[in-house]
């Protein structure tokens, strides 16, 4: 009796040979894993070279930490055997590579001034400024892509002409003018707000930060709603929302599977932008109102020249900037597949 064919054989037989001497591709998370992976090399070089630069401009700087240590009245011997104490009598390599091994044991180094690990006292400063940054990013974000879409989906009328010309003064107005107006009017005329300092931990410190979070959020809210606007405006102006309209399909839908799905990778890439820029921005919003963040622990170790922790705050800075770039990147990958199908195989 003769067994009957086997279908898998002659599916099989029926499949074009594999080309001579290609691998088959690698499957897609083989690939995001090598290109993450790639990517944290690349930080760990981005961070070598910010250290380096820090370390040489620091130390380039006139001066020294011992004028800032000692005071004006002290005398020679003592800055010397300052110099002495800090390792800051030694040539620039021997410091530096001293630091490097500091750092590849975790260990940032002490405060000249302070006397303590610098990353306590980071610590204690980022308790004020990542609520103030995140709050920001939040209210920009928010609000910004809402009157993008809004402007967006009213094109030409007097509202989109409103929120054009609102962003447009709000892009060109500096943070420090901005800050000491809502200082000016919300804090000394109608006397709703505090002006100066973070407060104590609670409902206090939330009062002492309304007015620094809206400043930082006015001047990031600008070009969040400028892009909402004319990515937005792009994609309905397509014919798949054409079409959609056409059939019928109501504005919820449109927005979930038209202009969300098209938008959402620019729309991401645009949130790590502006968290990376209100870093910046926070240094200026923190002098204006007194916040004892991590911006004015920056600027009071530059004029002091704590080296250990002006070193500390920029590589802190530097890996999270890093971090945010590479969170961007892998949300992206997660909304567009196509853009994991980009990344290619062997």
């Amino acid at each position: 009796m003769t067994a009957a064919p086997d279908p898998t054989d002659a599916t099989e037989a029926a499949l074009p040979p594999a080309p001579a001497g290609r691998r088959p591709a690698r499957p897609a998370s083989s690939r995001l894993a090598r290109y993450v992976a790639g990517r944290l090399v690349a930080a760990v070089l981005v961070l070598l070279a910010v250290s380096l630069l820090v370390f040489l401009f620091v130390h380039m700087a006139p001066g020294g930490p011992e004028d800032a240590i000692a005071g004006t009245t002290a005398t020679q011997e003592q800055r010397d055997q300052i110099r002495v104490e800090h390792g800051l009598d030694r040539p620039l390599a021997a410091q530096y590579l001293s630091y490097l091994g500091s750092l590849a044991q975790l260990d940032f180094g002490h405060s000249y001034l302070r006397r303590t690990p610098t990353v306590d006292s980071i610590s204690d400063a980022a308790a004020v400024s990542v609520p103030l940054l995140l709050c920001a990013w939040a209210l920009a974000m928010g609000l910004g892509m809402t009157l993008g879409v809004m402007a967006a989906f009213r094109a030409g009328s007097r509202f989109d002409r409103i929120v054009l010309g609102a962003t447009t003064v709000g892009a060109s107005a500096p943070a420090f003018a901005v800050g000491m107006l809502l200082a000016w009017l919300f804090g000394i005329q109608l006397g709703w707000l505090p002006v100066l300092g973070a407060g104590e931990p609670g409902i206090d410190r939330v009062r002492h930060l309304v007015l620094p979070v809206v400043t930082a959020a006015i001047i990031a809210l600008a070009s969040c709603t400028r892009f909402s606007r004319v990515r937005v405006g792009e994609i309905l102006a397509e014919d798949q929302f054409t079409f959609a309209t056409a059939r019928g399909l109501g504005r919820g839908w449109i927005m979930r599977n038209a202009v969300l799905r098209n938008a959402g990778v620019q729309l991401v890439t645009l949130g790590g932008g502006i968290m990376i820029s209100l870093v910046a921005s926070l240094i200026v919003v923190e002098q204006v109102f007194n916040v004892r963040g991590v911006g004015s622990l920056m600027i009071e170790s530059i004029n002091s020249q704590d080296i250990p922790m002006v070193q500390a705050i920029t590589l802190f800075v530097a890996l999270f900037v890093v971090v945010v770039n590479l969170a961007a990147d892998l949300l992206c990958f997660a909304i567009d597949p196509r853009l994991r199908a980009g990344l290619g195989g062997d």
